[in-house]
């Protein structure tokens, strides 16, 4: 019988907190299918986003076993960064993580496999589910181990910008036949971006400590918050422009939201950059980044529906 401080630690493993967007940006993906191509399969619909929430599940059980020495190094962990903390208390031991880790591997190349059958074979569907794992598992998994090589947030971002609504249109019909998808995912990855990369912050001095090279570490505190804010800055330039693309769509002018927030947003981290301690308000900043993924996220959501 698992006792219920067990249940807990496990739950807090997995991190749920970072699941949301992705299946807000998965769904978009679904619903931009349906009204260009008038079906909706609800079992490709449900299959895909086990498929979905198992890579994110694999990724965060493979940060937290490559990342446990630098977990345990990090004295300044937040809700978002840092790891789940499970691994480090010794709530949950390596055996049992690994354990997690293959019987998540067996459940998901099973779902895969039906998914698979259930769309005939279609070639870009076995892309995106490869290009899913091998990008989800190496973000910290050798041998590609992303984010010790400086790429780890364009991996999250891509991650959960592009390839999330591609699997939500594709796991629909097959293949990919709408180029306005990419430009719809496109602040959704910028804006993926500016959390991402500020999330490294906190994480600075124990990621050179086992030399991981997050953006921050390769830019500093002060250059990441200039690149945050370049991000944010395109992220309502590309709000703008979608604003003229669905020009004859009811509530278009939501789009509008992303210039005003993002330059709100972007005045915050340019007044940071005067405090010379990084770390302090961090999670604010964080906080206040994630209201531009999910503004990116909920306003075609809320514009196709």
């Amino acid at each position: 019988m698992i006792s219920k401080n067990k249940i807990i630690s496990w739950i807090k493993l997995m991190r749920l907190e970072f699941y949301s967007m992705p299946f807000v940006v998965y769904s978009l993906g679904a619903l931009i299918s349906y009204k260009f191509n008038g079906d909706f399969l609800s079992i490709n619909y449900i299959l895909g986003y086990l498929i979905i929430f198992l890579i994110e599940l694999l990724t965060v059980f493979t940060n937290e076993y490559y990342d446990f020495e630098t977990d345990k190094l990090n004295k300044n962990p937040t809700r978002f960064t840092g790891g789940s903390r499970m691994l480090v208390e010794n709530k949950i031991s390596i055996k049992e993580l690994k354990t997690a880790l293959l019987f998540v591997l067996l459940f998901l190349l099973i779902l895969s496999g039906y998914l698979l059958k259930i769309t005939f074979f279609s070639y870009q569907v076995s892309f995106l589910l490869v290009i899913g794992i091998i990008f989800g598992v190496s973000y910290t998994t050798p041998p590609l181990k992303f984010s010790y090589r400086g790429v780890g947030e364009l991996d999250v971002a891509f991650i959960h910008g592009f390839y999330v609504i591609l699997c939500g249109y594709v796991f629909q019909k097959g293949i990919l036949d709408a180029t306005i998808i990419w430009v719809i995912a496109i602040p959704i990855f910028f804006s993926s971006l500016v959390g991402v990369s500020l999330a490294g912050i906190t994480d600075i001095d124990s990621d050179i400590f086992v030399s991981k090279k997050s953006i921050v570490v390769l830019l500093g505190p002060k250059n990441t918050l200039i690149l945050s804010t370049a991000c944010s800055l395109i992220t309502g330039i590309f709000g703008i422009y979608l604003y003229y693309v669905f020009s004859s769509w009811q509530l278009n002018f939501l789009y509008l939201l992303l210039p005003l927030y993002s330059i709100y947003l972007s005045y915050n981290f340019l007044s940071k950059m005067r405090i010379k301690n990084y770390e302090i308000g961090i999670s604010k900043m964080i906080i206040r980044s994630m209201i531009l993924i999910a503004l990116s996220s909920f306003i075609p959501l809320i514009i196709f529906i």
